[in-house]
């Protein structure tokens, strides 16, 4: 009869965290190929624009803290480089959607 070593039991405990980890990766994979099918909750090519109170209009790319402000009319190349408006220094958003001006 073969002996058993006393690693088995955690070699099946090792074995089940590995299992339950891909499990989890592949459905955080899954959930996020859904979102960009949809065009949900990627913040990629979102093109919107927002009117700060001050009356300024900017064109806005993407969502939460990857959110690219340009003043309306600028070229690509000229991005608003900080997190306030130019024209009033009000905060522009930078937390979850605003609503669209």
């Amino acid at each position: 009869m073969a002996r058993r070593s006393s690693s088995d039991p955690l070699r099946r405990v090792a074995l089940l965290a590995v299992a339950a980890g891909l499990t989890a990766a592949v459905a955080a994979a899954g959930a996020r190929l859904a979102q960009r099918r949809t065009g949900k909750g990627t913040g990629i090519d979102v093109q919107d624009t927002y009117r700060c109170q001050c009356g300024t209009e900017y064109r806005v790319s993407g969502m939460d803290r990857h959110r690219v402000f340009w003043p309306a009319g600028a070229p690509e190349s000229e991005p608003v480089l900080g997190d306030r408006c130019p024209n009033c220094d009000s905060p522009l958003p930078a937390g979850h959607r605003e609503p669209v001006a």
